[in-house]
Formats: C-alpha cells, structure tokens, sequence
C-alpha cells in the first residue's frame, strides 16, 4: 500500500491524524488490511469466483503430487544410489579424486530436490517460471555429477563400472528432466 515511509506520513497528515507511535502504526496496518481485503473482494467479483464454493474444494497438495510423479522417483533413486555409492568411497579416494567426489557428494542431494520444487511449482502457471529454473538447476548439478563421474572412472578401476553406471543414469535422468521442463 505505502511504497515509502513518507507516503503513509502525507496519507495521515491529509487525514488529520498522528503518523509516529505503535497505535498509529497498527491503525494504519489496519487499514492496510482493510483496503486489501476490499481490493480482493473487488477481484474475486470480478473474475466471478464464488468463496463459499472453494470451501468445498479440496485443497491441491503439490508435494504430494511430486512425490508420486515419477520423475521425482528416479531422482530419488539417483540420489540414494550415488550415496550409497559415497559410502563405498570412503577407503578408495586418494588426494587426485577428492575434488570431484565432493562435487558428487553435494550436487546428488541438489538434483533430487530441485527436481520436487521443479515438480511442485509446474501444475501453477504463475509458478511456471520457477518449476523451470529449480529444473535448470537440477540439470546443471546433473552434468556437474557426470562430469566428477567421468573424471573419477579412469582414476580408480574399482570404481570405474559403477562411475560409468551413475554417470549414465545421471545422463538419462538429464533428459528426462530436459523432455520434461523444456530445458
């Protein structure tokens, strides 16, 4: 409602009333609340919803969306793959991989949960946006992952088949994220 301090000072001065104070401070977010709740009443009028009927409505729960949507599964299945593959590591990894492997260790938690936002946010078109950045993120942690994969399998041949699988799978989960978000 006030853009700037001054504005709501010009608005009580106009009205004869004490700008300075903590009463005058919740009077005036009093009628903040008032005038939105006037602005809403007037658009919901306006694009003709009826607020009785959305009592009845049962509430969109998008995480739960997401978690049954199948893209959000195999980024799951990616994430507690590489860390049960981390797990592995432990006793392997010499100074030369210790880089990529935390490239890994923090990119596979970031995938799984860019890929829910990105599912949460998709069924909104205002939120559109941001369902196909959180994807842009998740694919950008993706080729991070496969690029450490891809450095580490030539590094360690007890690690190599199991680098070259996840590598694959992150390769693959890419594009389905891609096919899906148009990214």
């Amino acid at each position: 409602m006030f853009q700037k301090n001054w504005e709501r000072a010009e608005r009580n001065f106009a009205l004869g009333r004490e700008s300075d104070g903590l009463d005058a401070a919740l009077r005036d977010v009093g009628d903040i609340f008032a005038e939105t709740r006037e602005f809403i009443t007037e658009k919901v009028a306006e694009f003709g919803i009826d607020l009785d009927q959305l009592d009845d409505a049962e509430p969109r729960d998008p995480f739960l969306e997401a978690e049954k949507d199948p893209l959000y599964q195999a980024a799951y299945d990616f994430m507690t793959q590489v860390r049960d593959f981390l797990k592995t590591t432990e006793l392997i990894i010499t100074p030369a991989g210790q880089d990529f492997l935390e490239d890994i260790t923090w990119h596979h938690t970031v995938v799984s949960a860019k890929v829910f936002r990105a599912i949460g946010s998709d069924g909104e078109s205002e939120m559109r946006f941001d369902a196909v950045n959180s994807a842009a993120v998740a694919m950008k942690s993706l080729t991070i992952s496969i690029m450490a994969f891809d450095a580490l399998a030539p590094l360690y041949l007890a690690l190599e088949q199991e680098c070259k699988r996840l590598s694959l799978k992150a390769s693959e989960l890419k594009q389905y994220i891609g096919a899906r978000f148009g990214v």
